[in-house]
């Protein structure tokens, strides 16, 4: 009897050797589930970064281009008044030239 015993036991530990063997280890699986939230976590805080710079460069193309046409309008407005400024005084000085040549016409 100790020998049919003996032997039901080896049996028994030999199936459950092999049987635990066979099942995938729950500490790898652990392991794959840690790494697999750790490469989810740089990929999104890469993916927040790279967000963040291209709002950042879109912001001072956005700033560049309003302080471009700021510029632009400045010179426009100084390009117009001078124009202004140079007909105003040609239409001065043809009205002067008339009157001296109406007063010489009013002489003669």
């Amino acid at each position: 009897m100790k020998k049919l015993t003996l032997l039901t036991l080896l049996t028994a530990m030999t199936l459950t050797t092999a049987s635990a063997d066979s099942m995938f280890p729950m500490g790898d699986m652990m392991t794959d589930m840690t790494d697999a939230m750790k490469d989810m976590k740089t990929e999104v805080t890469d993916s927040m970064k790279d967000m963040k710079n291209d709002m950042k460069d879109g912001m001072d193309d956005m700033k560049d281009s309003a302080t471009d046409m700021k510029d632009s309008a400045k010179d426009s407005a100084t390009d117009m008044k001078d124009d202004a400024t140079d007909s105003a005084k040609e239409v001065k000085d043809d009205a002067k030239e008339r009157a001296v040549t109406k007063s010489k016409d009013v002489t003669k």
